[in-house]
């Protein structure tokens, strides 16, 4: 098949790992083309953004985009991930008889605008179960479909060899306060990801290691330390991001506050550890490093768990099907 992406490529973003996987299949693949980490994250880049949405409403790049590709060349598949589109523009595709799929993976209070909600989406997929439950009451063709990792590079190639508890990702409101009563406790850690807010605790800031990572040296990291502590922020609520099966395949310890849909994806205990309050998480932490081989057995079974319902190529196989 001929699938249109409309989005830009971020290295092991999603659009990143979906375009990847597809092209594995055997499918062709058309997306806006790649852009850095650090033009992504830009501060400049991100206000730059906001002041056109905000001044020049009319359609994105992205939707001028699928317009463009739409009109000059035979698409038979969409998959917009995570983005809002204006509605003209699905209509458009719909009249070139291109089947349209939304998979968002953000949590569902970011959507912007209409967000997934329109008639002219042929499949909506959401990772919360509650968004997806209430988009379809609408009519809508919507259900639940988590992320998912990339075996190509999120697999087991360290074992642990320091007490670091690595931390990686957008440090937003949970994830501050943890992350500083971590510190507050001198508990050993490593912080990854974009560079943390101006609003950021000080003890944040400092500490952080300005990296953001991908790839192999996302699994090197993850898998060397004690283990990643995976939490989510206020605005969602009972779902699974991507990060856990990246960190599970990759082969890193696992660590979750706890969340009922855990439970569906992996077995507490057994393949991920989970908390309920911050006491418990320490007490994870003690344990980690007082009991390393039951800990290894953990990362194995995760390992294994990811690697067997959890990548990329299941989840697109689940949505191809459907057509």
């Amino acid at each position: 098949m001929k699938i249109l992406i409309p989005n830009y490529c971020l290295d092991d973003s999603f659009v990143d790992n979906v375009s990847f996987t597809l092209k594995q299949m055997g499918h062709e693949v058309i997306h806006m083309g790649t852009i850095s980490v650090s033009k992504s994250y830009s501060k400049i880049y991100r206000a730059v953004k906001d002041i056109q949405s905000k001044l020049f409403p009319q359609l994105s790049n992205q939707e001028k985009f699928i317009l463009e590709i739409i009109h000059t060349t035979k698409i038979d598949l969409m998959i917009s991930l995570t983005q809002s589109l204006d509605e003209t523009v699905l209509y458009e595709c719909k009249k070139k008889g291109i089947i349209t799929v939304s998979w968002w993976g953000d949590p569902a209070a970011n959507m912007t605008k209409r967000g997934v909600l329109s008639e002219y989406w042929d499949f909506v997929y959401i990772k919360d179960a509650y968004a997806a439950h209430k988009v379809k009451s609408l009519g809508i063709n919507a259900e639940q479909l988590l992320e998912a990792m990339n075996p190509a590079w999120h697999k087991p190639t360290h074992q642990q060899s320091n007490n670091e508890l690595v931390i990686a990702g957008s440090f937003y409101d949970y994830r501050q306060f943890i992350t500083k009563k971590l510190i507050q406790d001198d508990v050993e850690l490593g912080l990854y990801g974009p560079t943390p807010p101006n609003w950021a605790y000080k003890e944040i800031i400092k500490n952080h290691t300005k990296k953001f990572i991908t790839k192999k040296q996302k699994s090197k990291i993850f898998g060397s330390g004690l283990g990643v502590l995976n939490t989510s922020p206020m605005r969602e609520f009972d779902s699974v991001n991507c990060r856990a099966f990246e960190i599970a395949g990759c082969g890193g310890l696992h660590i979750l506050d706890s969340r009922k849909s855990i439970e569906a994806c992996f077995e507490p205990g057994n393949e991920v550890l989970i908390f309920n309050c911050y006491d418990e998480l320490l007490e994870i932490l003690d344990k980690a490093k007082r009991f390393p081989d039951e800990m290894k057995k953990i990362r194995e079974a995760g390992v294994k768990r990811a690697h067997s319902d959890h990548t990329y190529e299941i989840r697109l196989n689940y949505i191809l099907s459907k057509i």
